[in-house]
């Protein structure tokens, strides 16, 4: 069995077993947890397939990188593959158990009442310095220090600061808001993007805990802390082993610069010496040595002083007014860059609460130096986004506290799926709804029983909204070429809901006014997403404890149906390595084995969607859902598992927006076909509701205008199953005398 090693920024590593497959990122409940930075919330995830183990990105934002090339879709690896994602670093060791001193690959997750609810600002990655970083990661040098980089080459006329002189050390910035400031060194100091740092560089190229620099004595040290883009030094990448500093060094974390002064005391005079020894070679050196190179350096300093007097006695009067150079003004481009990151900063709420009005300053003096910046409009949008579902939000707990519960519900619809409030807004309409929603019942069954229509209509429309994000079109409308009837027997092709108050509740609006519309369910993904409604996990684990024994089955299956099905499969093997189990073991083979297709099929299917083709998905998807069907057998249709959900609702979505495609380019037949084809594997969809009445509409005008047997391909394409069209087609070719 394969096992996973991971390497945390920090340097610890633990091993963790891939059993089928193993979801990594930042959110609970993946397998994996990673919390630093440059991991997103679902990240990536590792499967093994014919004794192969794959690597396959999860859309992330910061990417995942093997050898150092951003993988673009799943990629097989070897023990010699290195992964990167964000600030952790993951390799594959072969049958591998857990050893001591590091740390444990079941440590508990962390506490997520310790979490922020937004999600932790990724480290924006460099992918050409982490290529290089992996060419010299396989020769890291051995002992307490590294062999340095080579010395960045001076300027003209400079030479290096006496590390002997001044207040002492410091790390002086050359980049960004950074330019100019100063940071003694003075014992350890932590150069990241966030505390515990000291030097904090607020940029997303620079990661949590991106490097250390330390003072020993005379000496100053800097070090890698394996951070997700690196440490140079002079150009070259810095490893984990420390490397002493000499002064004048440049040293770059992320796209940030900052320059190594050993104190701060005017350079020396060009030609005026030797410079100091290099550190390594001269540090155990004797005091007299130092004492006459302090004198050398004092004489240098009076003999300076002398030649300034002379020459300024010399220029005379006429130079005195002249003014120092103006400094150089900033690049445009980085003024821009600049601005990007103060609106990034003050939009996260990664330091606490957003500061709106300041972030938009920055972004909207951005967009005015760059007009069609794209980061700037895209964080523009972002920002108006989040400010308006931060107010619904805070509009909403109000509301609630005075029990307004139906006004808290209309605020918390607004809020988008997008929104790092939604997760926050889902379970306050949880909560809202199921206080709301049985006090809304009760009067709509009492005014409807009592016949008081106006109260009724205004009362159970409350209800209704919130009780129908749980039904599916087929139990709300009519399907297509039936129409809707209330009371009275049915005659052909007409239709009646099922659900008896829901009818009463659309009698009642035909009472109070004879012209209303046909009712529609207002989608709200706020309710929907949450699965309001009766707890079908009960009734699905009834029926799973019913039909199997063991426990380790009942909970296998019980985690197939919310769609876990690496941990189903993890505890069927479970099982399947217990002796005393052998009766049972027959039977966990065959729930493995259509587990693990189902599971197969399912991710087949959404990678085609990804790709924007959905009618390749269908084949795997009907696959799927077959098996699907045995597994769950009669409460297949009814409790629909989380696969049969969402390939129902994805593989519509996909369609609808495919078949949009072609319709808006003129290509109305084939946007008809895969339209038909989305609606044909899910009906619940109310966009592809609409395009297939529009289809059927053109699939009439074109058998009006029918004259020969191939002018009826086009009919076929636009007609719709169960509109009638298909007879009407089927009796053209008779007369036609079509074969």
């Amino acid at each position: 069995m394969a096992t996973l090693v991971v390497r945390h920024p920090d340097g610890t590593e633990h091993e963790h077993e891939i059993t089928g497959e193993l979801k990594i990122g930042r959110q609970q409940g993946n397998d994996l947890v990673l919390t630093e930075g440059g991991v997103s919330r679902q990240h990536a995830r590792l499967y093994v397939e014919g004794g192969t183990v794959y690597v396959e990105d999860g859309g992330s934002q910061n990417g995942t990188f093997v050898d150092g090339e951003r993988i673009q879709g799943p990629t097989a690896l070897t023990p010699a593959s290195q992964v990167l994602l964000g600030d952790y670093e993951l390799k594959l060791k072969g049958g591998a158990r857990s050893t001591g001193g590091r740390r444990a690959a079941t440590a508990a997750p962390p506490d997520p009442a310790t979490l922020s609810d937004a999600p932790v600002r990724g480290t924006r990655a460099m992918p050409s310095i982490r290529a290089k970083a992996t060419q010299n990661g396989a020769a890291k040098p051995e002992g307490a220090l590294a062999r340095r980089p080579p010395s960045r080459p001076q300027r003209a006329g400079g030479a290096e600061a006496d590390p002997g002189a001044g207040s002492g050390p410091v790390l002086k910035g050359m980049t960004g808001p950074w330019a100019g400031k100063s940071y003694p060194i003075q014992g350890t100091l932590l150069v990241g993007r966030a505390p515990p740092a000291a030097v904090i560089l607020d940029d997303d190229s620079v990661s949590r805990k991106h490097a250390e620099v330390k003072r020993e004595g005379s000496a100053v040290l800097a070090r890698d802390l394996g951070s997700a883009n690196g440490t140079l030094l002079n150009g070259e990448l810095l490893g984990e082993e420390f490397v002493d500093l000499q002064a004048g060094d440049v040293l770059q974390f992320g796209v940030v610069e900052m320059t190594f002064e050993a104190a701060e005391t005017p350079a020396r005079r060009p030609g005026a010496g030797a410079p100091p020894p290099r550190r390594g070679g001269g540090r155990g050196a004797p005091a007299a040595d130092n004492k006459r190179k302090m004198l050398v350096v004092a004489g240098g300093v009076v003999a300076l002083l002398a030649v300034a007097a002379v020459v300024k006695s010399s220029i005379g009067p006429a130079h005195k007014a002249q003014k120092a150079a103006p400094a150089a003004p900033l690049d445009p481009a980085q003024q821009v860059q600049e601005l990007l990151s103060e609106c990034r900063s003050y939009s996260s709420n990664e330091m606490g609460a957003p500061d709106w009005a300041r972030a938009e300053k920055a972004c909207d003096q951005a967009l005015d130096m760059d007009p069609i910046n794209a980061e700037a409009n895209t964080l523009v949008r972002r920002i108006k986004m989040e400010k308006e579902a931060f107010d619904n939000f805070e509009a909403a707990k109000k509301s609630i506290e005075l029990n307004r519960e139906q006004q808290a519900l209309e605020l918390l619809r607004k809020i988008p799926k997008e929104s790092e409030y939604f997760r926050r807004a889902r379970s306050k309409a949880k909560e809202t709804a199921e206080r709301f929603v049985e006090r809304a019942k009760d009067d709509c069954k009492r005014y409807l029983g009592n016949s008081q229509w106006g109260p009724a209509v205004q009362r159970c429309q409350q209800y209704m909204e919130v009780w129908c994000q749980k039904q599916s079109k087929e139990d709300l409308e009519p399907p297509i070429g039936q129409s809707l009837r209330l009371e009275g027997p049915l005659r052909r092709n007409e239709w009646r809901p099922k659900d008896a108050m829901f009818v009463k509740f659309l009698v009642a609006r035909t009472r109070v006014d004879r012209n209303a519309g046909p009712w529609t369910c207002p989608v709200s993904d706020i309710l929907q997403d949450e699965g309001l409604g009766v707890d079908q996990t009960t009734e699905v684990r009834a029926m799973f404890t019913k039909r199997y024994a063991p426990k380790l089955i009942q909970e296998a299956m019980v985690d197939y149906w919310n769609g876990r099905g690496s941990e189903a499969m993890a505890t069927l093997q479970k099982l399947r390595s217990k002796e005393d189990q052998a009766q049972y073991h027959q039977l966990a083979d065959d729930l493995l084995r259509d587990v693990s297709n189902v599971d197969q099929l399912f991710k087949t299917g959404e990678s085609a969607l990804t790709n924007d083709d959905p009618e390749r998905a269908v084949g795997p998807f009907k696959e799927a859902l077959a098996t699907d069907k045995r597994i769950m057998a009669e409460l297949a249709e009814s409790h629909l598992s989380f696969y049969r959900k969402n390939m129902f609702q994805d593989l519509a979505a996909s369609a609808y927006l495919r078949g949009k495609h072609f319709a808006d380019r003129e290509d109305r037949r084939r946007g008809c076909r895969i339209w038909k084809l989305g609606f044909d594997f899910y009906k619940g969809n109310t966009n592809l509701n609409r395009v297939v009445a529009f289809c059927s509409t053109q699939a009439q005008n074109a058998l009006n205008n029918v004259g020969s047997c191939p002018d009826l391909a086009a009919v076929e394409d636009y007609a719709v199953p169960g509109d009638g069209i298909a007879e009407q087609v089927a009796a053209k070719k008779a007369e036609l005398k079509c074969r």
